[in-house]
């Protein structure tokens, strides 16, 4: 018989354990006995999963309501397809079973559901950030936020349980009161006190009107507190923008004239081409005039001193004839008088015929 290691059992041990925990889908079985409210997050715990809740008939059910926009555990369901959030002057219950009418001030309701009390005549005075419209949700029973300054005050203080990165757990406790805004309840004397301004001594997040005692028990800024930075800020980013805008336009134009350098140096050479050209069809028609103005009878060796004889022979010398180096805007000032002698001959004018048509440059 083999022997069954340990790792299997532990392994059997985890997988019983996460059975016996998995939450309860539609249709399945739930005790409503077994619904509480979670000691780290207190938030309502039941048999179901976050999309069903436990009905009177303990099978689960979906939920009829959501309290929130985007609620918890309903990933890859279409929006639209979400339960409907509650109309105003209703609320949905942590169970979502379906949209029950808010609770006059006296009344019952859930941990920290603010939002399931009824307002307040003069609601829109007394709202604030640590209420729901003027009205607080103290120790399950409905309340408004107004007892002002040296009043007896109603205090809840809620212990929860946070996370480091190590994984090392920290106690923190959050303390709401029914005062008025910029007020607090103080521990000791309960009775509403005024709101401490920053940099004044604290021992809590509810004494400091920015609601953030810091590590140093004084009063720091609000978290959502707007950072406005010095002159200098301004003036050093002001220089920045200007000197990148300066660097750009420079780098720009020293690019832009090496590339006009270069097209200068490509045109140049283009029309120095174009002046060799010219003298070239020059240079074959001086030699062909001479050529032809030689008598019948020369021999060859007389037609080729007629080119490249001495300038005392009454012939042009091959010095004469060299090609220059020509620079384009050199060029611009040749006249027509004295670039007539480039004129190439047309087949009529070569055979002796009127030279009145049209003449072509070379």
């Amino acid at each position: 018989m083999s022997r069954i290691s340990s790792k299997t059992i532990f392994l059997g041990i985890v997988g019983l354990a996460s059975f016996a925990y998995a939450k309860s889908g539609w249709g399945e079985a739930c005790s409503q006995a077994n619904s509480h409210l979670d000691s780290d997050t207190w938030a309502l715990d039941s048999d179901c999963d976050a999309t069903t809740y436990c009905a009177d008939n303990s099978t689960c059910a979906y939920r009829g309501c959501r309290k929130d926009i985007y609620p918890f555990g309903y990933n890859g369901v279409a929006f639209d397809q979400l339960p409907a959030l509650c109309p105003l002057g209703q609320f949905c219950p942590d169970e979502g079973d379906r949209c029950l009418d808010q609770v006059p001030v006296g009344g019952s309701c859930q941990k920290d559901r603010d939002d399931e009390c009824a307002p307040p005549p003069d609601w829109n005075d007394l709202n604030g950030y640590l209420n729901v419209n003027g009205t607080v949700c103290l120790n399950f029973v409905c309340q408004y936020a107004n007892v002002t300054l040296g009043l007896q005050c109603i205090l809840e203080n809620t212990p929860y349980t946070g996370y480091l990165d190590s994984g090392a757990q920290y106690a923190f406790v959050i303390s709401r009161d029914n005062c008025a805004n910029g007020l607090y309840c103080d521990g000791t004397a309960m009775q509403c006190m005024k709101d401490k301004a920053f940099g004044a001594a604290c021992t809590g997040n509810k004494e400091c009107l920015s609601y953030n005692c810091g590590s140093d028990h004084k009063c720091g800024r609000a978290a959502d507190e707007p950072i406005h930075p010095g002159t200098y800020a301004y003036v050093l980013v002001g220089l920045g923008i200007t000197i990148l805008i300066l660097s750009v336009m420079i780098s720009l134009w020293f690019v832009h004239r090496r590339s006009r350098k270069e097209n200068q140096i490509k045109l140049e050479q283009y029309y120095n081409e174009q002046i060799a050209y010219r003298q070239s069809i020059m240079s074959m028609s001086h030699a062909k005039n001479s050529l032809l103005s030689l008598p019948p009878n020369t021999s060859a060796d007389q037609a080729r001193r007629s080119i490249f004889a001495d300038p005392d022979d009454g012939f042009a010398s091959a010095h004469d004839l060299s090609v220059p180096n020509i620079r384009r805007d050199s060029s611009a000032a040749w006249s027509d008088a004295a670039a007539s002698d480039s004129e190439i001959l047309l087949n009529g004018e070569r055979n002796g015929e009127s030279s009145a048509g049209p003449r072509y440059r070379g």
